[in-house]
């Protein structure tokens, strides 16, 4: 099904989504793409910026605002920020959103939640809730921190 998205023409197949160029009157892979620096696809409609999973979930949700607001969030279930298949995406506020997401990259630990605390010598585990880090106990080894984590 064809469907106009902001002016411009789009049709979803295949888990990808196509856009219509009336210059050269042909179907182009909107997935098809570099990806920006944290790993999202961008493309432009009307000289304006528009992440592709929001354009794909527009599609879906004609009556959906596309325009960005922390109550008013897009996202990957799986953490990936290519995947844009329609069945991956949700619409979330940004505390839901916060809370899916992969651990820090500088993390002492191997496990999201916890970390280690030099003065202790043991694990802690903790969770963010509203956008406050809430603490959970403190563990001798670092698995049984991360089971307090999942637990809450």
């Amino acid at each position: 099904m064809i469907k106009n998205i902001l002016g411009s023409d789009f049709k979803y197949e295949d888990n990808k989504m196509y856009r219509l160029s009336k210059k050269h009157n042909k179907w182009t892979c909107c997935n098809d793409v570099k990806l920006d620096s944290r790993g999202y696809i961008r493309i432009t409609i009307n000289n304006k910026r528009y992440l592709l999973h929001r354009v794909i979930y527009k599609y879906f949700n004609e009556d959906w605002d596309i325009t960005y607001s922390h109550s008013n969030q897009i996202d990957h279930i799986d953490i990936n920020p290519s995947n844009n298949r329609i069945e991956n995406l949700r619409i979330v506020n940004n505390s839901q959103n916060l809370k899916n997401r992969n651990k820090f990259k500088n993390c002492s630990s191997k496990f999201k939640g916890v970390s280690w605390h030099k003065q202790n010598n043991k694990w802690i585990a903790y969770i963010l809730i509203d956008g406050k880090r809430k603490y959970l106990g403190s563990f001798t080894n670092e698995e049984e921190a991360y089971e307090c984590y999942k637990k809450k």
